[in-house]
């Protein structure tokens, strides 16, 4: 089972959202069939269902961990996604 990512950005996106983007395309890589990468960008549905306040902004499976107003490094992405057993 694979772990879920999704990622929260502004239409426009800050350099945090915009690096926040490129962050997603290397787990994606690095992790390909056991993480699933869901880009919103702009205002959408999950954004309010998360209780989220601010972009950027990362969620792990459905909100078991949540990031947000900054961009997380690398590292702490890769932390969280142990912690989710990938």
């Amino acid at each position: 089972m694979s772990v879920k990512l999704e990622t929260f950005t502004a239409e426009r996106p800050c350099a945090g959202c915009t690096h926040l983007l490129k962050l997603a395309d290397e787990i994606e890589k690095k992790y390909e069939g056991k993480v699933e990468v869901i880009r919103h960008i702009g205002s959408c549905e999950e954004f309010e269902k998360y209780e989220l306040t601010i972009v950027p902004a990362v969620v792990l499976n459905e909100g078991k961990i949540k990031i947000m107003n900054v961009c997380p490094s690398l590292k702490t992405l890769e932390t969280a996604l142990k912690e989710m057993g990938v």
